[in-house]
């Protein structure tokens, strides 16, 4: 039997020929692009794991430090109302 002039084994080697083609192309394609590409990637998000950390660290040593300055302003608006209070200055608010 013959399908456009080739029996069933050369369709059969046909495809045989094509399929190992694909699979070559595809191994040879992971290998150069894909497995370089995969390792890249994983570095570049463990380097943008590692800033991460160093960012949010940052950010929680800011805000302590944040923190203590408002405890101190909040010290300073005190002392300062009870020097006022004390040598008879009127505060901002006591002027409306």
């Amino acid at each position: 039997m013959t399908f456009f002039g080739y029996t069933i084994g050369d369709w059969a080697e046909f495809i045989s020929i094509i399929g190992v083609g694909v699979s070559a192309g595809s191994w040879l394609f992971k290998k150069i692009a894909l497995d370089p590409l995969r390792s890249d990637i994983q570095l570049l998000s463990e380097t943008i794991n590692r800033q991460l950390k160093i960012h949010e660290q940052s950010l929680a040593d800011l805000n302590t430090h944040l923190k203590t300055h408002d405890e101190e302003l909040g010290s300073h608006s005190v002392r300062i109302t009870r020097l006022e209070d004390h040598v008879g200055i009127k505060g901002d608010n006591d002027d409306k």
